[in-house]
């Protein structure tokens, strides 16, 4: 018994779990043989699954390309004849090619291939072509549609056809009329001629728009030509011989009697050239005939587009069916050679690793905690063993080492979160300043100049408005990357807080060697940045100040920079500027205007001044428009051009709004009727759109009445379209469906584009009185206000014309359909109480 007894290990002992994990050990590699023998018999049924797949799809695949020639074919009969039959087979033809796309998709997702996304795009495709079908079906049986110079032909061309041949005969009853016996026969002779050859000139006509359908010619181009060229020739005649008639009738001297029917010919005949240029025009596009353009480049890019991701997937399932046979193979061969070697391996490496831990392992444990027991109680460290081949014990022996090492960590990374800033992990305020110290210290004894730049962010805070904190976060990280990876690793980058960074450059030999440094940065920061999955471009202002030329102390030499980086914003943003002492005066004086600005503000010295807007052609009036005026105590009263920039920097803008607006109700309420009410058109700024409190006090205001939303009109310039303005635009569409009116302000100075004239549905357009101002003298000018016009009105919005300051600006308004005016001509602004005068005098068009 003893001896069985000594046979059964000891589960206390190191040596009894190493056995009892040895027998586990076994058990579970004659397990993984199981396992990984079962896993050859499931692939090999799978791949039997994927071979009964793919035989499946590769039918269905046959079965749509077969559905797409014939869709094709459908659409070639269309093109020639589109009768019912035709047309029931293309339908019939869409529906059993999206029934085979459904299948073909379903099947492909039974495959282990990637080239499911292609199936689902061919049904993506398939809608995609179904519309174009649609399209394409609709213009070939819409006449005007699939022939556009049809319309010009019969609503310019044929009255004027019709009005030739009309002249002609009044002008065979003038001749016998008005002509004696002996002359009548050679006058009928040129009017025969005559009708012969506009007969000819028609008929050419006809001809040319037959061979351009093909119908006759077998060289289009060439047939075409050479109509063009015959019409030329029988137009030429016929001029001609109009003025031999022409002669005839003033020889007669009867011209007071038959000069009409000759005039009106002539003008017909040259109606009907122009008609006929702007049809030969027509008919040189490829959009000519619309059925053949939709069917060449819409319909056959898409059918080919999806041949080809047939072609595609036919490949992946050729390729897939092999690949899954050599995969078979491989890995039947491959797991079992795996299953026997790591039986065998299993068993060496249990045998060998008890060896090894009873000699390398169980016995310096055993010594390790003696020494540490003893050193806990005071005993001596060297009593530990002090180097170990294996790893465990000699990290055991490691282990007071390290913990202290960690203390020292800890107390390096307190002292690195003291003096950096937490998100960029670059020097903080507190570190950079220290720094700046130091190299200014440097500079002091002579050894050489520091530049010191600070760096502002543009429009950072619209960021952090439309995208969120957490994207704000993210680009103030990638450009401080960027700004490190520029500057050389002795200088120092920093960020002093929210959207400011600071660059300490030592060493600079001059200047101008700045300058370069400056340009270098301001490229870097303009590269486009993917932010919150959308790329942002931002630009950034830089002041720089040099030590020891402007201030040898750190916090001047920083005020300095700080100056000289508003000034570069000053001049537009997106530059840098180098500090000078004009700069700290300009900053002083700038502060001044705008105290000056802020008591006019709280003194009630701003208020408007109302001008006219009238119907171009009636002189009704549209409304009043309230132009901000600053009653100055000195200089008398000042547009906005002296302020408004100021009022929006400093906000004042929004609390001076409130007073302004209670001036326009005022002015409303002295006007008209009480239920007919005279329209106010208010401009706002980008910054009073982008107030949220502003836009809700504002919108209260008219849903509580104080104003009629009808009879308000809000003005917004272009510049502030491009602007980061999403609340802006729930605002303005929450005021328009109130009722109130939104006009674009100074349209043709700005930036927008066309895109906004068709994304925000505008009530009214002005354009600005600088085209105006031209429209007269310059052709260019004439043409772009004449384009503005016929734009505005192709999106339903009605046009205010700017700076109408003479009779002939108005004419030509008038002229061109531009519906209303603004200007000296018919009124200039006035403050409420002449503006009452003049409109209870009821005055149109005052001058």
């Amino acid at each position: 018994m003893a001896s069985i007894k000594g046979l059964i290990p000891d589960l206390n002992s190191y040596r009894g779990r190493y056995t009892l994990l040895s027998i586990l050990v076994g058990v579970a590699l004659v397990t993984f043989a199981y396992l990984g023998w079962n896993l050859v018999n499931s692939t090999s049924q799978r791949q039997i699954d994927n071979i009964t797949a793919r035989t499946v799809a590769a039918g269905i695949l046959a079965d749509a390309q077969t559905q797409l020639n014939q869709l094709e074919n459908n659409l070639q009969r269309i093109l020639n004849e589109p009768v019912k039959g035709n047309l029931v087979h293309t339908e019939n033809t869409l529906l059993s090619l999206e029934q085979v796309l459904l299948d073909l998709t379903d099947s492909l997702k039974r495959l282990p291939l990637d080239e499911v996304d292609l199936a689902e795009g061919l049904l993506e495709e398939k809608l995609a072509l179904e519309r174009e079908v649609k399209n394409l079906i609709d213009v070939r049986q819409d006449v005007e549609g699939w022939f556009p110079a049809m319309n010009l032909m019969l609503e310019e061309m044929y009255p004027h056809n019709k009005g030739v041949l009309s002249e002609l005969q009044l002008l065979r009853q003038e001749v016998d009329v008005g002509f004696p016996l002996d002359q009548q026969v050679a006058v009928i002779s040129q009017i025969s001629a005559l009708q012969r050859l506009w007969m000819g000139l028609t008929g050419e006509l006809r001809l040319m728009v037959a061979n351009r359908f093909g119908l006759f010619a077998s060289n289009q181009d060439s047939e075409f030509q050479g109509r063009n060229d015959a019409i030329t020739d029988f137009a030429e005649r016929f001029i001609q011989t109009l003025q031999i008639l022409e002669n005839h009738f003033e020889y007669n001297n009867e011209e007071f009697i038959l000069s009409d029917s000759l005039v009106a010919m002539g003008a017909h005949y040259k109606s009907w050239m122009k008609g006929y240029q702007r049809v030969l025009v027509f008919m040189d596009k490829p959009t000519w005939r619309m059925d053949l353009h939709i069917m060449r480049e819409k319909v056959t890019p898409l059918l080919d587009s999806m041949r080809q991701r047939f072609s595609l997937i036919d490949l992946a399932l050729d390729s897939q069916a092999a690949d899954g046979i050599t995969q078979l193979t491989q890995t039947a061969k491959r797991l079992s050679v795996s299953i026997l070697a790591m039986a065998m391996l299993g068993l060496l490496i249990l045998f060998a690793a008890f060896q090894f831990i009873k000699r390398n392992l169980l016995l310096p444990i055993g010594q390790t905690a003696k020494a540490l027991k003893q050193e806990a109680s005071g005993g001596l460290e060297s009593n530990a063993p002090s180097n170990s081949n294996l790893k465990e014990i000699q990290d055991l022996v490691d282990a007071f080492s390290e913990m202290r090492k960690q203390v020292h960590n800890r107390q390096r990374h307190l002292d690195h979160v003291a003096h950096h800033d937490a998100l960029t992990q670059l020097p903080n305020r507190v570190l950079f300043h220290d720094r700046l110290e130091h190299a200014l210290a440097i500079a002091l004894r002579g050894d050489g100049l520091i530049g010191l730049m600070f760096l502002d962010l543009d429009r950072f805070k619209q960021v952090n408005d439309s995208l969120g904190h957490l994207a704000g976060d993210e680009l103030l990280k990638r450009i401080a990357e960027r700004l490190t990876s520029i500057v050389r690793s002795s200088d120092t980058v920093a960020r002093l807080s929210g959207d400011e960074f600071a660059i300490l450059i030592e060493g600079v030999n001059s200047r101008e060697d700045m300058a370069p440094l400056a340009e270098k940065i301001l490229r870097a920061v303009e590269q486009p940045v993917q932010v919150a999955g959308q790329e942002l471009c931002v630009t950034a202002s830089i002041g720089i100040a040099m030590a020891p030329f402007d201030d040898v102390s750190a916090d001047y030499l920083i005020r300095d920079a700080d100056t000289a980086m508003y000034e570069a914003k000053r001049h537009g943003r997106a530059a840098y500027c180098f500090f000078s002492g004009e700069m700290t005066e300009r900053a002083a004086e700038g502060l001044k205007y705008e105290h000056e600005v802020r008591q006019g503000v709280e003194a009630g010295q701003f208020h408007y001044h109302f001008q006219p807007i009238f119907e171009s052609i009636n002189g009704k009036l549209l409304c009043y428009e309230a132009l901000l005026r600053w009653q100055h105590p000195q200089r008398g009263t000042l547009t906005p051009d002296h302020f408004l920039t100021v009022l929006n920097d400093t906000g004042l803008i929004t609390s001076l709004f409130g007073p302004l607006f209670e001036q326009a109700l005022h002015f409303q309420n002295e006007h008209g009727d009480k239920g007919d009410k005279v329209a106010i058109s208010i401009n706002l700024s980008a910054r009073l759109l982008n107030d949220p409190v502003f836009c809700r006090n504002l919108l209260e205001s008219l849903v509580a009445g104080k104003m009629a939303p009808r009879s308000l009109i809000l003005e917004i310039t272009e510049d502030t379209l491009t602007q980061e303005l999403a609340e802006a635009d729930q605002f303005l569409q929450q005021a328009k469906s109130l009722g109130v009116r939104v006009a674009l302000d100074d349209f043709g100075t700005g930036q927008a584009s066309l895109s906004h004239l068709r994304q925000f549905p505008f009530d009214l357009l002005k354009i600005d009185r600088e085209f105006i101002h031209g429209v007269v003298a310059d052709s260019n000018d004439a043409s772009l206000v004449r384009a503005m016009i016929q734009l505005a009105h192709a999106f339903n919005i009605d046009v205010i014309a700017e700076g109408v300051e003479n009779e002939s600006q108005l004419a030509f308004l008038q002229q061109q359909g531009c519906d209303y005016v603004q200007g000296y001509l018919v009124g200039i602004p006035r403050h409420q109480q002449q503006s009452s005068e003049v409109f209870k005098a009821g005055l149109l068009f005052e001058t």
